[in-house]
């Protein structure tokens, strides 16, 4: 395979903070910069496991998110970003959806914390522009609420990559 010849454009990302799309456009399912509002609102259920709820700059998503704590703790009023990808691989190729080992260069090279799941429920009213996308990793699960624009790449069945880089 041939890398010469092929030139992707890196967009700036949607918050203006400098960064660069961690996923080129064509695979680019959501990023923005998300605030961290509320952790275990509920009670906390599990000994490592906290659910965050969190609210994006951009796109004003409001976010629940199950996260590992023991591998990555996160805080209240801390900033993070949060990609969805379709793939890992930096020249936008599919991949397999498996760990690949063998040390090519990936988008998860660019951030703290990567999950791989699928979309399993959408939820939107009709006549209503706002949507509900869940999304499951392994069993933690992932509710993405807000305008249907921002949200309708997110299809039923989607395999998607979370990706995760505190600011």
């Amino acid at each position: 395979m041939s890398h010469g010849g092929s030139h992707h454009e890196h967009a700036p990302s949607p918050a203006g903070d400098g960064h660069v799309l961690a996923c080129h456009a064509v695979k680019m399912l959501l990023e923005d910069l998300f605030d961290v509002k509320d952790i275990d609102a509920d009670g906390k259920k599990f000994d490592n496991i906290s659910r965050i709820s969190a609210l994006s700059q951009t796109y004003n998503l409001e976010l629940t998110l199950d996260v590992n704590t023991e591998i990555y703790p996160i805080k209240a009023d801390e900033r993070f970003s949060l990609a969805l990808c379709s793939t890992l691989r930096k020249d936008g190729e599919p991949d397999e959806g498996v760990y690949d080992q063998s040390g090519a260069e990936s988008h998860a090279d660019d951030f703290e914390y990567v999950m791989y799941g699928k979309v399993f429920k959408h939820h939107q009213k009709p006549s209503e522009h706002d949507m509900s996308v869940f999304v499951s990793f392994g069993g933690l699960l992932m509710h993405l609420k807000g305008d249907e624009t921002n949200l309708n790449k997110l299809s039923l069945d989607t395999r998607v990559y979370l990706l995760m880089r505190k600011s």
